[in-house]
């Protein structure tokens, strides 16, 4: 059933639950007003057997001879029957089991209503079967009457109270299979209507493939749950559509950058192999040939980083360390790199250790890639400023270059793998950059330890990177010191 159950189409699910419940619902409705009506049928009975016994009581009375008589002087004989009309019989009984009065309707004096013998012992309301599927509601009472004590019983028949019960169900149990089938149609309408954005959102979504990246769902009512739905599908394809061009650029930057020194192998090799060469020359030959491995292994150790990271395989320690004597390890290990370049390193840190937690290792490749970032970048004699700033509860590493800026329009880029701003931030020498991607890999480390990497430049004022890290010990009224 389970099987059969899953294998429907949810609008049939939807369908057969929602008559499920409306067909419960109808029960219970059919049910608890079936039970009031016979409660109040009953007590309807009950009252007229009551009411009956009180009039009969004051219609009681002695005669000349003090007899127990049925006293009718005020009111015309018609008045009698009238009365009688509400139970089908009436009888009253003396102490001693004599039978004071009896009056009955034409049913009983007919005997098709029977008329019960008297049991003395007991009082109050009873339902009793009788012969013939007669159902009588009797009422026995005892009063007092100018001094005398009197039996008094009054008996209806429930047939008509039984065939009105019956009536009332008949009535409800064929009006509860057309409710069930109004139910039904409507709920396969309801759930059709309700359903049908969905499908076409399926319909459109079939038709999607690697190349119709930029189709999207339609949203009908951006409010209801298709709707929100489709919108939540909507942004999940605009970022496949943007992960899809990025790979694509990936994939057509990475090309470029491995057929470059494979070409020059080739060439290089080539131009060997023509004619004969001294020993000097083909040393020259393999240097230039292995120069280009070399940036071909950099270039490819750099990509298997990077998408490690990306791809969260990459095993990340998290140890207290002094950010101090990272930023001097930095600077240490460029400070050859700067002097070459004619490039002067300032470091500014504080007088206190600054105690962060993290990978040592990471981020101090992080910060390496931003200093040769600057020192590449910067023109001969300037200075590259190195700061280390506590903030409250962060710790802030800048980098700060006096190189030609960047464009406004390229800042939102220079993080992105194989972005490179070739015109401003050309190398002063001549040579071919980096690969675009020690920036990104700066990025990573510093998402990695919850913290952020921003730009700040313009055009001819140099740019300014800020590294800034969350969960910093920051000592109160710290001093700085300036190394040159």
């Amino acid at each position: 059933m389970i099987a059969r159950w899953r294998r429907l189409s949810l609008r049939a699910r939807l369908t057969a639950a929602l008559a499920l419940i409306f067909g419960a619902m109808l029960m219970t409705y059919a049910l608890t007003v079936y039970l009031l009506i016979r409660d109040r049928f009953a007590a309807e009975l009950d009252h007229r057997l009551d009411q009956e016994l009180e009039i009969a009581e004051r219609s009681l009375g002695r005669d000349a001879d003090g007899r127990l008589v049925w006293q009718h002087a005020h009111e015309p004989l018609e008045g009698e029957a009238e009365r009688l009309r509400n139970v089908s019989w009436l009888d009253v009984w003396s102490a001693d089991g004599q039978r004071v009065v009896r009056r009955q309707d034409a049913a009983t004096a007919s005997g098709e209503t029977p008329v019960l013998p008297l049991d003395a012992g007991w009082t109050g309301l009873r339902s009793l079967e009788l012969p013939g599927e007669v159902h009588l509601r009797l009422l026995q009472r005892r009063v007092t009457l100018e001094g005398e004590t009197l039996l008094m019983r009054a008996a209806l028949r429930e047939d008509d109270f039984a065939r009105g019960l019956i009536v009332v169900l008949w009535v409800m149990a064929g009006g509860l299979p057309v409710a069930l089938l109004i139910a039904g149609a409507g709920g396969y309408w309801l759930a059709g209507r309700g359903l049908a954005p969905i499908q076409r959102m399926a319909i459109e979504a079939e038709r999607m493939h690697a190349e119709r990246l930029d189709a999207r769902l339609p949203v009908a009512n951006p409010f209801d749950e298709p709707g929100r739905l489709a919108i939540a599908f909507n942004a999940l394809l605009a970022r496949l559509e943007a992960a899809f061009a990025q790979l694509r650029r990936f994939t057509a930057d990475a090309s470029h950058e491995l057929r470059t020194p494979l070409t020059v192998i080739r060439s290089v090799g080539e131009v060997g192999l023509r004619e004969p060469h001294t020993e000097a020359e083909y040393r020259d030959i393999i240097g230039a040939m292995l120069e280009e491995v070399d940036r071909l292994t950099l270039l490819t150790t750099m990509l298997l980083e990077l998408t490690r990271a990306e791809g969260g395989r990459t095993a990340m320690k998290r140890e207290p360390f002094d950010l101090r004597k990272l930023v001097e390890d930095v600077a240490g290990f460029l400070a050859v790199l700067a002097e070459e370049g004619r490039v002067r390193i300032e470091c500014d840190l504080p007088t206190v250790p600054v105690t962060a937690s993290g990978d040592w290792t990471m981020l101090r490749q992080a910060l390496v890639n931003l200093l040769d970032n600057a020192i590449k970048h910067s023109p001969p004699d300037a200075v590259v400023a190195i700061a280390c700033r506590t903030h409250a509860d962060r710790a802030e590493i800048t980098v700060a270059d006096q190189g030609p800026g960047i464009p406004a329009e390229h800042l939102p880029h220079v993080f992105d793998r194989f972005y490179r701003v070739d015109v401003a931030r050309s190398r002063r020498d001549g040579n071919r950059g980096g690969f675009g991607l020690g920036l990104a890999i700066a990025r990573w480390a510093a998402e990695a330890h919850g913290g952020r990497i921003t730009a700040e430049s313009a055009p001819g004022r140099g740019s300014i990177f800020r590294l800034v890290l969350p969960g910093a010990i920051a000592p109160s009224g710290s001093e700085t010191k300036a190394t040159p």
